[in-house]
């Protein structure tokens, strides 16, 4: 019988140390898949972050970050619209949304946002409702070609085409600074009769814009730039 015990007494020590050596290499071995892994999506990451493209702004809309603009509106209320102080990652659903199939997004990008907005040069982002489209698409904002035609915003002419339908008028240099001129117009609804006329100044971006009505000749609204901030 003690010869027996010490038979099981070393066999239960030497299974003792076997698996314990075990637990180490497995240890060892997960720690070194896991060091590997980290190491490869950390490298994936930091290279694909550096090849991420920034959209810059452009000479007639100057949306740098941590730039502003303070605008009197209807010679009374003081509005300022600012950038954000960075260039944000932006990327925009360009699918319909289906349940079932998994959507497909524009290129990520580094774009400055704009009152909470990103804004890709002269275009802004607009959203097409269904059933038209459920998506996002990029959409003008002004052009500095002239005869650019474009509709201020997309909407859902279902019932009525209430859109405002803007033009690049003109580009003149008024012997100080280069502007561009958008005059918009309505075709249909309560807005008919109404014209809408924007400057946009190389190197401040918008400076006035007026909506006026034509039949009773009254100024409606009016928007004036008194002071700015570039930081380019």
């Amino acid at each position: 019988m003690k010869s027996l015990d010490g038979c099981g007494d070393k066999d239960s020590g030497f299974f003792k140390t076997y698996f314990e050596k075990m637990k180490i290499n497995l240890f060892f071995i997960y720690f070194s898949v896991f060091l590997v892994i980290s190491c490869k999506k950390t490298l994936t990451t930091n290279t694909s972050q550096k090849n991420i493209e920034t959209i810059f702004p452009n000479n007639y809309y100057p949306v740098y970050p941590k730039s502003w603009w303070k605008y009197k509106i209807n010679d009374s209320l003081i509005i300022t619209s600012s950038v954000s102080d960075t260039f944000k990652l932006n990327s925009y659903r360009i699918s319909y949304h289906q349940t079932d199939v998994t959507p497909e997004y524009s290129n990520l990008v580094y774009v400055p946002f704009l009152d909470n907005n990103p804004i890709y040069g002269y275009n802004k982002i607009e959203y097409l409702t269904p059933s038209f489209g459920d998506y996002f698409m990029k959409w003008p904002i002004l052009s500095e070609t002239v005869g650019f035609k474009f509709e201020r915003n997309w909407e859902d002419k279902r019932y009525g085409d209430f859109s405002e339908y803007v033009e690049v008028k003109s580009k003149k240099f008024n012997g100080k600074d280069s502007i561009l001129l958008l005059e918009g117009h309505w075709v249909y609804g309560p807005n008919i009769s109404h014209k809408s006329f924007q400057e946009y100044t190389k190197g401040k971006g918008l400076t006035k814009e007026f909506i006026v009505d034509t039949l009773k000749s009254d100024t409606l609204y009016k928007k004036i730039l008194i002071d700015y901030f570039i930081n380019k």
